[in-house]
């Protein structure tokens, strides 16, 4: 039997470890904090994902500066110094024991200078300039008070970067802009498409108006019944507002989906109408709405 080493998948898994360190340094000192935790973490050939104590996610200048505090201390190239000493011994040293376990009397010690020192067991680079670049590329909230963070390094930043700039390439190409100019773009389309927004709306309106006045008055408690299923271009609100606007006596909107609206003229009280036929409603005596099955039967038995 031999035993051979993966040497990618090892070189991979000791970048992931080193900064790890890094990462918990940059986040107490960004954040001001002493207290972080690790609640779960998953590591990778350069991947990282962590689960850390937060009542909050980071935000992106938070993000900006962490990032740029753990790549200033790569290339800054220090390196990694790692030794075993007695646990009473590491702990006057302000070395961190993140984990709540019982540590033998002989520990190992991972310090990067001016950073970060932690007692670790984990394989770790040499020198910090090994890990080529660092890179948070997502965060979620996993609890109210657990936050995740998910983090890679060389080479799959390299991979993350040229991802993202197909995608810019492919919105540019849509949108046909240049890169650069896609934010511009966008504002102009967004600005076309209000302008267009509240010219349809204009005409919706104009056009609902137009129907309204050929609405023909009956004989019953009503002098109007309004379906809105009847104007495809407008939602129930619009119908009702427009209808209040623009008609005079009494009538009820409704539609299929057993909407309805009651507008009163004063000459009978819409709060007992709808009482009267035990119908669940809302608002006042002189307009009421809500939502029932039965209106439509009420509806129905008056038409047909």
């Amino acid at each position: 039997m031999k035993l051979v080493v993966n040497k990618a998948s090892r070189y991979a898994k000791m970048r992931a470890h080193t900064w790890i360190h890094l990462l918990y340094w940059a986040l107490e000192k960004i954040l001001n904090r002493t207290d972080i935790k690790q609640a779960w973490s998953y590591v990778d050939e350069d991947y990282w994902r962590l689960d850390f104590n937060s009542d909050r996610q980071l935000t992106i200048d938070e993000i900006e500066q962490i990032e740029n505090l753990v790549n200033k201390r790569i290339y800054d190239s220090i390196e990694v110094e790692i030794f075993e000493t007695d646990l009473k011994d590491a702990i006057s040293k302000w070395a961190k024991a993140f984990f709540e376990e019982k540590y033998w009397d002989k520990v190992r010690v991972v310090k990067i200078q001016d950073a970060d020192i932690e007692l670790c067991w984990w394989t770790h680079t040499p020198n910090t300039s090994f890990i080529w670049a660092f890179k948070i590329i997502s965060q979620e909230a996993v609890a109210s008070w657990i936050k995740r963070l998910v983090i890679i390094t060389w080479p799959k930043v390299a991979k993350n970067l040229q991802e993202k700039e197909k995608y810019i390439y492919e919105i540019a190409k849509r949108l046909d802009s240049a890169p650069s100019q896609i934010g511009q773009k966008i504002d102009k389309i967004q600005k076309k498409l209000q302008q267009t927004q509240g010219e349809l709306q204009s005409i919706k309106q104009q056009l609902l108006k137009d129907k309204l006045k050929k609405t023909k008055k009956i004989e019953w408690k009503f002098n109007y019944i309004i379906n809105s299923d009847d104007f495809l271009w407008a939602d129930f609100k619009d119908v009702v507002k427009t209808c209040r606007e623009n008609l005079n006596w009494s009538l009820i909107i409704y539609n299929s989906n057993w909407n309805f609206a009651i507008i009163s003229d004063w000459s009978f009280s819409a709060k007992k109408f709808l009482i009267e036929k035990w119908i669940k409603w809302w608002w006042s005596d002189s307009i009421a709405q809500w939502r029932d099955k039965n209106i439509i039967n009420i509806i129905s038995k008056k038409l047909f």
